[in-house]
This record gives structure tokens, C-alpha cells and sequence, in this order.
């Protein structure tokens, strides 16, 4: 036991930005899903379900992330408002990747990747493809082509947020020093 708690111990922000993440890619999906479900066949609905579930899960991520997996502790509200300028900026280049990934993979060249992975092959009517649930998420070549490549735009921005937040977000830098020498 005193050997996990030493790993733990070692590894704890990464163990919490990996718990935290998964939280947030949770949040991110539920916000996705829903929004996806509510904009049924609206033109261009992938990219608005995707600005929107970005919106919510870069707000979970920065009071997760501050709280729990960096232990940011500010004083002033202006470097509150630092922090959160710094990681929305952040966050805004991951969420302009996310919404690039969409439009190309998703928008403009699905039919390609569909042919591509096959995916117009698959028999959309039987397990969990053809879930009454699964199949208004996945039950189409269109659909798992959508959910294929969220998930892998998830797993780039996921590993970029962290680079990005540990570096230049939260970081302990020379003024969290001079805090705690002061």
C-alpha cells in the first residue's frame, strides 16, 4: 500500500489530469450528444454541436484543471483573469482544431472516409449499431464516420490541453516563487 501511495504521490497530476480529463470528455460528449440530438438535420449541426460542447467542457476543464490537477491558487482577481485568459486562449486553439477536424473529416470529405473505412459496408440494423439509442448517434456511414472522428480529435486535444496548461497556464513559474518567498 505505502508503494501505490508513493506512485500516487509521484504521478498525482497526471493521474488527476487524466481522471479530470475524462471527466471533462465526458462533459464534452454529453453536451455534444444532446446538442447533435436537439439540432437534428440542421445544416452544418455537426460544427454547431461541436462549438457548443466545446464552450461547456473548456468552462468544467478550467475549474477542474485549476482546482484539482494544478492546485492554482490565485489572490488577486487579476490573476484569476490571467489564468482564465490564458487557458480559454489555449483552449481556443484546440477548439479551432476541433471544429477544422469536423468541417474536413466530418463536413466536406465524409463520403470519402465512409468508402475509405468502409463504414458503407457495415449492416447498420443489428447489434449495437442497430440499437433503437446507438443507432441516432452511430446507425448511418455518416454517423460513425461523425463518431469516429470525434473521438479521435478528442484523444489529440486532450494530450495538446495538457502540454498547453501545464506550461504555459499553470505553471510554476517565477511570481508563485515569489509568493511564497514573500
Amino acid at each position: 500500500m505505502a508503494k501505490i501511495k508513493e506512485l500516487y504521490r509521484k504521478y498525482e497530476q497526471v493521474i488527476m489530469y487524466i481522471i479530470m480529463g475524462g471527466c471533462t470528455t465526458l462533459v464534452y460528449y454529453i453536451a455534444r450528444i444532446a446538442s447533435r440530438l436537439l439540432l437534428g438535420e440542421i445544416n452544418r449541426a455537426s460544427l454547431i454541436a461541436t462549438a457548443i460542447a466545446q464552450i461547456v467542457a473548456i468552462t468544467f476543464a478550467f475549474i477542474t484543471n485549476k482546482k484539482f490537477v494544478f492546485k492554482s491558487k490565485t489572490t488577486t482577481k487579476g490573476e484569476l483573469a490571467k489564468e482564465a485568459f490564458a487557458f480559454y486562449a489555449g483552449r481556443g486553439v484546440t477548439f479551432l482544431l476541433d471544429l477544422l477536424i469536423t468541417f474536413i473529416f466530418v463536413e466536406s470529405c465524409a463520403d470519402f472516409f465512409v468508402e475509405l473505412f468502409g463504414l458503407d459496408k457495415l449492416n447498420y440494423e443489428s447489434g449495437i449499431l442497430g440499437n433503437k439509442y446507438a443507432s441516432k448517434l452511430l446507425g448511418s456511414p455518416l454517423l460513425l464516420n461523425e463518431f469516429i472522428w470525434t473521438m479521435l480529435s478528442q484523444v489529440m486535444i486532450l494530450i495538446l490541453n495538457y502540454v498547453f496548461s501545464k506550461l504555459v497556464v499553470f505553471k510554476k513559474g517565477a511570481s508563485n516563487k515569489e509568493q511564497a518567498e514573500g
